[in-house]
C-alpha cells in the first residue's frame, strides 16, 4: 500500500488553469524491507496534463549559443474557428466578422483561445551542438497508436514542398521511448518515414503516422519497427536540423507546429504562464570544457531543463520529462530527474548550483552526477570561470 505523507495531504493552492498532482512523497519498501521515505513534492501542472498530455517547449544549449529557440507564440498556430474582421465592400471602410478554419485543420485543441503555434528554430549550421524541441509531459504509459502533428506549410502540395516550415528526414522528429526497451530510442521524422496521411489545406498540412497503418518509427535511428500497441515510457519533439545544405530541402531552420497529436488527443497550446515568478536559470563554463545551461521552477517543475557537456569524455548529457524534484539551501540549488546520455535513455541526473556572487569569492559553482545502466556512473563538480547563477528569492 502506498501511504502519502502527512505534509503532502494539503499542497499549496495552484495557479489557474493548473491542478496539482503528487510526484513523489510515497512510502515505499526496499529489497531489505527497510521502510524509508521520499521527500514530498507535489507539482502544479496544466490541466492538459492533468487529464491528458501537455506540450513543454525545451532547448539544448550547453554552449550558450542562443542560436536555438523553443516556445508557444500566440497567432502563429493552425486556426480552427477563428474570428476575422474582413474590410466590406462595397468601399471597404468598415469590417464584418467571419470565422476561418484552414482545410488542413478542421478539428483542433478546444483549449487554445490564442491559436498558439509550436516555433521552433535553430539558427546557422546543422552540426552546431545545440537543439530545440519539447517534451511531451504525461504520456508515460500510453499505448501507441497514432502520432502526429500541424505543421505551416502551404498546400495543395505534400510535406515536400519546400516552401514554409523545414520538414526534413530529422526534424522535426519525434524520439520515442518504449517501457519495454529504455535504451533504445525510436526516431519518426517529419519525412522518414513518409506521413501515413497529408491532408493539405491553405497554409499548413496535418501529418499523420499510424492510425489505420502501422505506426513505424527507426529503433535507434537504423531499424524500420512498427511500434503499434507498444507501451511509451517517453516521447519528446525535437528540431536540430539548421540552415546549411545539411538542413536541406529548404535550409530554412524553422518550423511552426500545432496540433501535437497522440492517439488523436490534441495539443495546441503551451502551459499556463507562470505567475509565482519564482524561476531559476544558470549557465556557464569551467574552464574545462565542460559548460551547462539550467532553467527550473518548483511551481512548474515540468518546465524545468538541464543540458551538460563534457566535452573531453564525449558526454552530452539533457534532461526530460522535467524536474522530479527541487530543493534550496541557502545559496545553492538542486533538483533531479530523468536524462539522455548522448541521445540514449535510461539514465538520472542530479544537478546543484551555487551563487556566489553575494559573498564576493566569484560567480559560483556547479556538481552533477549522473547514473545508468550497468552500474553507470558519472560525477563531477567545479568552479565557474564564466557565466552566471541567478536563484530566485525563497
Amino acid at each position: 500500500m502506498r501511504l502519502i505523507r502527512e505534509e503532502c495531504r494539503n499542497p499549496r493552492p495552484c495557479n489557474r488553469g493548473q491542478a496539482w498532482i503528487l510526484l513523489t512523497g510515497l512510502m515505499k519498501r526496499t529489497a531489505t524491507t527497510t521502510m524509508f521515505a521520499l521527500p514530498c513534492v507535489v507539482a502544479c501542472v496544466p490541466f492538459a496534463f492533468a487529464g491528458g498530455f501537455s506540450v513543454v517547449p525545451s532547448v539544448f544549449d550547453p554552449h550558450d549559443t542562443d542560436l536555438v529557440a523553443a516556445e508557444w507564440e500566440g497567432g502563429t498556430g493552425c486556426p480552427t474557428n477563428a474570428t476575422t474582421a474582413p474590410f466590406l465592400p462595397p468601399d471597404f471602410s468598415t469590417v464584418g466578422s467571419v470565422t476561418y478554419t484552414d482545410p488542413a485543420c478542421m478539428t483542433g485543441d478546444p483549449g487554445d483561445k490564442r491559436n498558439a503555434g509550436l516555433l521552433l528554430v535553430k539558427t546557422g549550421p546543422t552540426n552546431d551542438d545545440a537543439a530545440a524541441g519539447a517534451v511531451l509531459v504525461g504520456v508515460k504509459g500510453t499505448v501507441l497508436a497514432e502520432l502526429g502533428y500541424d505543421i505551416r506549410k502551404p498546400g495543395p502540395a505534400d510535406q515536400n514542398d519546400p516552401r514554409g516550415s523545414h520538414c526534413g528526414a530529422g526534424a522535426p522528429r519525434f524520439n520515442i521511448v518504449l517501457a519495454a526497451q529504455p535504451n533504445d530510442i525510436y526516431f519518426l521524422g517529419c519525412n522518414s518515414p513518409p506521413p501515413d496521411m497529408d491532408t493539405p489545406g491553405d497554409g499548413w498540412q496535418r501529418l499523420r503516422w499510424g492510425g489505420t497503418f502501422p505506426l513505424l518509427a527507426y529503433k535507434n535511428g537504423v531499424t524500420p519497427t512498427d511500434i503499434t500497441g507498444q507501451t511509451a515510457d517517453s516521447i519528446e519533439i525535437v528540431f536540430d536540423e539548421g540552415q546549411d545544405v545539411s538542413g536541406g530541402p529548404d535550409s530554412f531552420g524553422l518550423a511552426v507546429l500545432d496540433n501535437i497529436d497522440v492517439n488523436k488527443t490534441l495539443v495546441g497550446r503551451g502551459p499556463e504562464e507562470n505567475e509565482n515568478k519564482d524561476e531559476d536559470k544558470a549557465h556557464g563554463e569551467d574552464g574545462k570544457g565542460d559548460s551547462f545551461k539550467s532553467e527550473d521552477s518548483p511551481s512548474r517543475p515540468e518546465s524545468s531543463s538541464m543540458s551538460y557537456e563534457d566535452r573531453s569524455k564525449g558526454m552530452k548529457v539533457q534532461s526530460v520529462n522535467g524536474a522530479r524534484s527541487i530543493s534550496y539551501s541557502g545559496s545553492c540549488l538542486s533538483y533531479a530527474g530523468d536524462a539522455v546520455l548522448n541521445s540514449k535513455p535510461g539514465y538520472l541526473f542530479t544537478f546543484q548550483a551555487c551563487d556566489l556572487s553575494a559573498l564576493g569569492t566569484g560567480i559560483g559553482n556547479y556538481a552533477i552526477a549522473v547514473t545508468g545502466p550497468a552500474g553507470f556512473l558519472y560525477q563531477k563538480s567545479a568552479v565557474l570561470t564564466s557565466g552566471s547563477v541567478s536563484i530566485h528569492p525563497h
